[in-house]
């Protein structure tokens, strides 16, 4: 189980709001267009991440910055059954740094999705897949596929409470967003940066049924 999975990012950092109530170009599916997926809550990144020729997009671990959430608008007329995401990460000598001085490494990225309207201060509004974690380094230069079920317990939300389906449920039914979160072992949207080397994440496909 977590230790106090993300009982506090945004508002340790000063955030006080969600992310814009925008709508995706088309229900029951996830945009791979970079144009689509926003990079929240970070420090030397860019809004978008990039233009990929070979997949969906990608974006650079900051060497002086770092990056916590990078999400996408989602709505499902039904509820979801699972997801799917293919990434690679590319890299040369990194050196990974978690921002939160209680986290630890490995740097890790996990599966996230996010109520519409969520305000940043519900501990129901966020959810994370328990099993989606990727320990940055670990596997770097190989494509890595992840399938999680939509399953209450298979996740956790905000400050990693005992199961609770009805609230679980009760989001995943108002989802308004869905993407990837960035940190530690312990706080996994608290943020990565890079303290030496280069690193890149790539989005090959995410896919929800």
């Amino acid at each position: 189980m977590m230790i106090a999975l993300l009982i506090c990012l945004p508002g340790c950092a000063g955030y006080s709001y969600g992310p814009p109530n925008l709508q995706p170009q088309q229900p029951n599916a996830v945009s791979l267009a970079p144009q689509d997926w926003y990079i929240f809550y970070s420090a030397d990144m860019p809004v978008h991440p990039s233009p990929s020729v070979e997949s969906a997009w990608s974006f650079q671990f900051p060497p002086s910055g770092h990056v916590n959430y990078v999400q996408t608008p989602f709505y499902a007329t039904t509820t979801p059954h699972s997801l799917r995401i293919t990434f690679r990460v590319d890299s040369d000598a990194p050196q990974y740094e978690v921002m939160d001085p209680a986290d630890i490494l490995p740097a890790t990225v996990h599966v996230f999705f996010e109520q519409k309207n969520d305000d940043l201060t519900t501990p129901n509004g966020r959810w994370w897949a328990d099993t989606s974690g990727y320990n940055l380094g670990s596997h770097d230069g190989e494509t890595i596929t992840i399938t999680v079920p939509f399953d209450p317990t298979q996740w956790s939300n905000v400050e990693d409470d005992p199961l609770d389906p009805q609230s679980f449920y009760a989001a995943l039914n108002n989802v308004g967003w869905i993407g990837v979160t960035c940190g530690g072992q312990y706080f996994w949207g608290h943020g990565v940066a890079l303290g030496h080397g280069t690193a890149q994440y790539t989005l090959i496909d995410f896919q929800v049924d």
